[in-house]
């Protein structure tokens, strides 16, 4: 009986380990919804319960909820897609340190080597402070047309991934990936300063000439993209010192480290 005493007492004067990180939006996009600093504690036996459920985008998303201490009523799913990458790295760092290990191909050994990444190390790119959202794309190469967006959010991602879903189960014999025109339902705001409902936009996608789509999927990726963390490692080689250049890849020992005896 005494060790159960003493192991309640040990728990009840537990703190748990916290960490405040500003969001690469940098308190641009959302308004007063959303501030721009996030307090994340570590993860627990629990967290890692809700991580390796099979909810797809939601199981990140309940991750998140869990572990923000501030501020309080959080949805990350509110959150455009780079702040929610920038946060589980930050989850990842606050739980199990900044060394992260990957295996990579060296051209000059011709093998895989294994380097150590320090996560803490990584630039992140902020949203500037004059940014707006929506934001205009165009004129459009083919049709002159210009294009209002808006940055997708992550309950936008999931909405668009169980609209595929339905999709797919409706019309067994549908041909590709429904995906790749829903995505501009959410993506779209105007086009040439109209509003138009769901329905047209669809519409107006699948009649788009390619190239016009083509430039106005380069140019959306290419403002995006340059959001958020800056996943791209250059490094030596730990076994011959040659130059690497890779992009990081996120494996199992991203949220399972390994530790030697």
């Amino acid at each position: 009986m005494a060790n159960n005493g003493n192991l309640n007492q040990n728990t009840e004067t537990r703190v748990p380990i916290m960490e405040t990180f500003t969001l690469p939006s940098n308190g641009v996009l959302y308004g007063s919804e959303i501030p721009k600093e996030i307090t994340l504690r570590a993860m627990t036996t629990m967290d890692e319960k809700i991580r390796l459920s099979s909810n797809g985008m939601s199981s990140i998303i309940n991750l998140l909820n869990s572990c923000v201490v501030s501020p309080e009523n959080f949805d990350a799913g509110n959150l455009k897609m780079f702040d929610v990458q920038y946060l589980l790295y930050m989850l990842r760092i606050v739980t199990y340190g900044s060394l992260y290990n990957v295996d990579v191909y060296c051209s000059h050994c011709d093998k895989a080597v294994r380097v150590g990444v320090n996560l803490d190390d990584l630039a992140v790119n902020q949203v500037p402070d004059d940014f707006v959202e929506p934001f205009e794309i165009g004129p459009l190469p083919k049709s002159g047309d210009i294009i209002t967006c808006k940055i997708l959010t992550m309950n936008e991602n999931i909405n668009m991934e169980k609209e595929s879903k339905k999709i797919l189960a409706k019309y067994k014999d549908y041909v590709g990936d429904p995906s790749f025109v829903l995505s501009y339902k959410y993506i779209i705001d105007k086009v040439n300063g109209e509003s138009i409902p769901d329905y047209k936009k669809q519409v107006y996608v699948e009649d788009m000439n390619a190239m016009d789509l083509r430039y106005l999927d380069s140019i959306y990726d290419e403002m995006v993209n340059n959001f958020g963390l800056d996943t791209v490692i250059d490094t030596e080689c730990p076994t011959c010192g040659i130059d690497l250049h890779f992009s990081m890849p996120i494996t199992e020992e991203f949220f399972r480290p390994k530790f030697s005896i």
